[in-house]
């Protein structure tokens, strides 16, 4: 059997081999693909990969091998997830012809070149999709209840690039209707809570839904464990919140009544949020939503117990986990982030936004906290009820986050997960080689119709 991946971005290997940057994205592709091939060169089993995957550094594909598997790298003109690009449709035939995969597998459906896929392929018996996020729904959420001066606002930057909030969700919405095309044009797709299942359903009813979990990175499995006596007192680390969805805005705000209580609470932000604004080529390069922070900072007096980082590579993002006293994610709206599967994994203790997918991954008051995304003042509760229960009731707390490590051990075992995923490329092989050869049968049976008449 052979399956050619479609990914939005190369994994580090295989940015290292075609000799391209190196992206901090897409970990559960790199942690897939590590369990995959491992798996199938202990079972022996009869599986071939090809990867394709977007760049715009070189205008023909590149084409090589890793480990055995099949890589192509087709060019992009341009990153504009919401313009279909007939070109890339083109280069995917080709590619599809070179690798003949007996089935197509669409690692997320966010971007155009998942479309493009679909229509190049043309078998939706053999097209599988994994879910990711639902950019067709996270349009609906995307403001996070900003205030309309920040929705509808400019900075000089937004005015010159014709590119503010309003204009962000619209393409937003552009995006959604190429993912309903791609989720429309699959006849399989792969998620993994309750909520990616409705609402693909509701796009697409009659494809097959199949459940597989993903696998984190491989920093995640080596048993470092979350310690209340190595990390800093009272630190609130956030993986991102570089546009509203992530709701680094809530977190402000709930930072501002947590201080009133714990005058050395800080919180770390990674992910590159930059809200420098000093100089005249910093406040052009920033936008409406980074300029609100900066305000809601300087109106809660919170510059300096803020700190933004970088973008963090794994084992850089492990260490800050277990540097931290609790993970939140603030997020309007998310499937199922890897963010909190990550500090689940660690032992980190854990508050999260109940939105989406999210309550298919934690218990609440068991494993963590869940609160209403829009009460800010409900997320300050939690993180100081963790403060509180780490200073007095430690062993609660063990208990809380041995419980949150356990299931995460069980909701991202990687030989597990990488069984299923076989297993369901052997169905949806077994399914396309069926509606192929009924489709051949009724052929002839037609041809016979016309000669004996």
């Amino acid at each position: 059997m052979k399956v050619l991946w479609l990914i939005n971005a190369p994994i580090p290997a295989l940015c290292e081999r075609a000799g391209l940057p190196v992206q901090v994205k897409e970990g559960w592709i790199d942690g897939l693909y590590n369990s995959l091939m491992a798996l199938v060169k202990e079972k022996k089993v009869d599986f071939k990969l090809a990867i394709a995957f977007p760049q715009f550094a070189k205008k023909e594909t590149i084409e090589g091998e890793l480990d055995g598997s099949e890589f192509y790298g087709f060019y992009k003109e341009e990153d504009k997830p919401y313009k279909y690009n007939q070109n890339v449709e083109g280069r995917l035939r080709d590619i599809l012809t070179k690798a003949a995969p007996d089935v197509v597998h669409i690692a997320g459906t966010e971007y155009d070149h998942a479309a493009a896929m679909v229509r190049a392929f043309g078998r939706p018996d053999r097209t599988v999709v994994s879910i990711q996020g639902l950019t067709s729904v996270y349009a609906r959420h995307y403001m996070a209840d900003l205030p309309v001066s920040v929705r509808y606002g400019f900075t000089l930057r937004d005015v010159l690039k014709l590119d503010n909030l309003f204009f962000d969700r619209k393409k937003y919405y552009k995006r959604g209707a190429l993912e309903k095309e791609t989720i429309r044009g699959a006849g399989h797709i792969i998620g993994r809570t309750d909520w990616d299942n409705i609402c693909t359903r509701l796009i697409n009813p009659t494809a097959k839904y199949y459940y597989c979990s993903e696998i984190l990175r491989k920093d995640f499995y080596d048993g470092s464990r979350w310690s209340e006596d190595d990390c800093d007192k009272h630190t609130v680390f956030v993986s991102q919140g570089y546009y509203p969805i992530k709701g680094l805005h809530y977190m402000l705000e709930a930072l501002k009544d947590i201080r009133k209580f714990y005058p050395d609470v800080k919180l770390r932000v990674a992910g590159g949020v930059s809200l420098n604004d000093e100089g005249f080529k910093n406040r052009l390069r920033q936008k409406n939503y980074q300029r609100y922070l900066s305000k809601l900072i300087e109106k809660y007096n919170l510059s300096d117990c803020v700190e933004f980082l970088p973008p963090l590579k794994a084992d850089e993002m492990k260490k800050m986990y277990l540097k931290s006293n609790v993970f939140v994610s603030p997020s309007s709206i998310e499937n199922s982030p890897n963010s909190l599967g990550e500090a689940m994994i660690l032992g980190v203790p854990c508050v999260s936004s109940l939105v989406g997918g999210v309550g298919n991954m934690l218990i609440d008051g068991v494993e963590g906290f869940f609160y209403q995304h829009d009460a800010p003042y409900m997320l300050a509760f939690y993180v100081m009820r963790i403060f509180e229960t780490q200073d007095r009731q430690r062993e609660q707390l063990v208990y809380m986050t041995d419980a949150a490590q356990a299931h995460a051990q069980r909701l991202f075992d990687r030989r597990k997960n990488a069984e299923q995923m076989l297993e369901i490329y052997g169905e949806v092989k077994s399914e396309g080689k069926a509606v192929s050869t009924a489709s051949n049968t009724r052929g002839m049976q037609g041809d016979k119709f016309e000669n004996d008449n």
